[in-house]
């Protein structure tokens, strides 16, 4: 008989998806493929955000990434033996096992607990994503990242300043968080609840501009945004949890020959998706074991209140990632 296993299903319905805890057989791996026994989960912004507009299809697992140990191996798997501590991205994490690509799965830093190790894999693929890959940051260069306490503000931070960003300014809504952005390396902290922000952000680059814009928020930051690019800035449209739309002078991005890009996993491809993986564990994984960056984890929930979870997430209170814990995530 099959072994099954209780795991988090995005359920569409007429008012957006719900969350549902389901009954469902413990998958087995193909080849190319580990079963990881999952000891820790990171919750995630853009499955609120999505869900909010599911209005029909089917249910489908959720959670995207994970940390925990490898169960089994499937065909043509090397280099990985079963108990291997393993952390990486992949969809239906919300549940005690998860398929993976072997060739997208890290290993676990040392020191690092399961709650800790699952705060890494998205946040900081993706930061490295929109910094290294898309933007080109090059050392030197300016860099701001807005919604700085955010999973990926708070990556988007430390590899800035790892890969020798001359000044990291990072935005908030919440002047009590500027000491914990701080400590992770922003230089400066600005606060976008003041009309003014742009002008303090122009002040801390005398007036040159920005190289590199990091953006979480979307619309009502984007004419901001414009105004702070330097000549041959660029902005990388990374979130939009403040809105989709908002107001673009288009003679100001001509004029300064911005570029504005977005990014996103939804319409890569696997191959895609995993090549983002690969690019950034050959680049920065050996940082987090020389304590050069680190998971910012600000809470972890029991599997099983999820819904407490994504309550926490959507009050805002949080620096860095809240993760799903079996056991205590420990």
């Amino acid at each position: 008989m099959a072994q099954t296993m209780k795991a988090w299903f995005t359920v569409p319905g007429p008012k957006g998806a719900v969350f549902e805890l389901r009954e469902t057989a413990v998958p087995a791996a193909g080849a190319g493929q580990v079963l990881v026994a999952v000891r820790a989960a990171g919750t995630n912004r853009g499955e609120l955000i999505r869900g909010a507009e599911m209005r029909s299809g089917n249910p489908s697992r959720a959670g995207g990434e994970f940390a925990g140990e490898i169960a089994a191996l499937g065909d043509g798997v090397t280099g990985w033996k079963s108990g291997d501590r393993v952390m990486g991205r992949s969809p239906g994490s919300y549940a005690p096992h998860v398929l993976a690509s072997a060739r997208g799965l890290m290993r676990v830093p040392e020191g690092l607990t399961w709650a800790e190790a699952a705060s890494i894999p998205n946040v900081f693929v993706t930061a490295h994503d929109a910094l290294v890959t898309n933007a080109a940051t090059a050392p030197g260069e300016t860099v701001v990242v807005t919604a700085g306490s955010s999973g990926v503000g708070t990556a988007a931070i430390q590899i800035a300043r790892y890969i020798g960003a001359s000044s990291v300014v990072a935005t908030t809504r919440a002047p009590a968080k500027a000491a914990a952005l701080h400590a992770l390396g922003a230089h400066e902290v600005v606060d976008t609840r003041e009309a003014d922000w742009p002008d303090a952000v122009l002040r801390t680059t005398g007036e040159r501009g920005v190289d590199v814009i990091i953006d979480h928020v979307g619309g009502p930051l984007l004419p901001g945004c414009i105004r702070t690019l330097a000549l041959k800035g660029r902005l990388i449209s990374v979130g939009r949890s403040g809105g989709r739309l908002g107001d673009c002078d288009l003679d100001e991005v001509a004029r300064k020959r911005a570029s504005i890009i977005g990014v996103t996993f939804r319409t890569r491809t696997p191959e895609e998706s995993l090549a983002c993986s690969e690019r950034f564990a050959a680049h920065l994984l050996d940082a987090f074991g020389k304590g050069k960056l680190k998971p910012v984890l600000d809470r972890s929930f029991p599997f099983e209140r999820l819904a407490d979870a994504h309550a926490y997430m959507l009050s805002d209170a949080q620096t860095g990632k809240i993760v799903l814990a079996m056991d205590g995530g420990r």
